[in-house]
């Protein structure tokens, strides 16, 4: 069995398309699991009627808590022995379940990660958990998304999202998955969908909520300097790289909570000869995130020249 768990929220538009795209796959043995976080729009009416078109789906609602405790939920519904989550405005191909199962049972993957844009690679690979580990940090081919991966629900166990982390959550949980895979499975096919919500977090005007990355990233670090030390250069590299990231939309939206973007600009300073060394970023990131380190003000400049 698979399980499906799809977090939702305000989706009434789009949400007949994404379930539908699930009770319709070639694979029948699904669970599909549906938890309305507290939708102020008609979601939780069209859940309903779709539960009732068919047994497999499952629905639940509770007062608005956010996306990680939502998935934190889902979660503890699981029946399936593998699982695949799906954001409620997205879909996926009808064939999507029983082609990545075939990929799975040829070699017992703990993880089969599939696109879900054009494809990075060019032709599908399998890796140990040293090479994931890696790639991870990289952060390109294999990055800390839950909807473009087939997971093994024993990966999960006892496992469960950081509530107090509102961006970044699923990295981290991710994070910890792969510190118990043996190899995965990633795929250059494209099976996934996603529709660009501007209600979504990683689409909103930019606030303190995204500043949660920190925490994300820092624990990363911490980890992998404890188990991964000679991937430590590497990860400190992406950790200036996000922040460097989160600055930018900052500026963008004029986000000016000085206290706070001195703790990222040291961190950039401290770990900037590290994107240089290893190469995560291009060229212009590296020249931004030198710029920002140094001055706020400067990189807000340099960011209207550049736009």
């Amino acid at each position: 069995m698979v399980s499906i768990l799809v977090p939702v929220y305000n989706s009434a538009e789009y949400l007949q398309k994404c379930v539908k795209s699930l009770t319709g796959q070639t694979y029948t043995d699904l669970q599909i699991v549906l938890i309305d976080d507290g939708s102020t729009d008609e979601s939780w009416t069209i859940m309903r009627e779709l539960a009732s078109t068919d047994k497999r789906i499952e629905v639940y609602s509770q007062p608005n808590m956010g996306v990680a405790a939502t998935r934190n939920h889902l979660l503890d519904k699981i029946r399936g022995d593998f699982v695949l989550f799906v954001d409620s405005d997205d879909w996926i191909d009808n064939d999507t379940i029983e082609f990545l199962l075939n990929k799975q049972q040829e070699d017992d993957y703990d993880i089969v990660s599939f696109q879900m844009k054009g494809s990075l690679i060019n032709e599908e690979n399998i890796f140990n958990q040293e090479q994931i580990i890696k790639l991870f940090l990289e952060h390109i081919v294999f990055t800390g998304s839950l909807c473009n991966k087939l997971v093994k629900s024993s990966l999960y166990d006892k496992l469960r999202l950081d509530e107090n982390v509102s961006y970044g959550e699923d990295a981290l949980l991710m994070w910890q998955a792969i510190q118990r895979i043996k190899k995965v499975a990633i795929l250059k096919k494209q099976l996934y969908y996603y529709r660009i919500n501007e209600n979504s977090l990683s689409h909103q005007k930019f606030n303190g909520k995204k500043c949660t990355a920190y925490t994300t990233w820092n624990i990363i670090c911490r980890d992998t300097d404890e188990l991964w030390p000679q991937y430590s250069e590497l990860a400190h590299a992406r950790f200036a790289c996000e922040m460097t990231q989160i600055l930018r939309e900052g500026i963008k939206s004029g986000y000016n909570n000085m206290e706070f973007i001195r703790v990222l600009q040291d961190e950039i300073r401290k770990d900037y000869h590290l994107i240089y060394k290893t190469g995560v970023s291009s060229f212009k990131m590296q020249m931004f995130a030198w710029v920002v380190s140094h001055s706020y003000w400067l990189a807000r400049r340099f960011y209207r020249l550049l736009h």
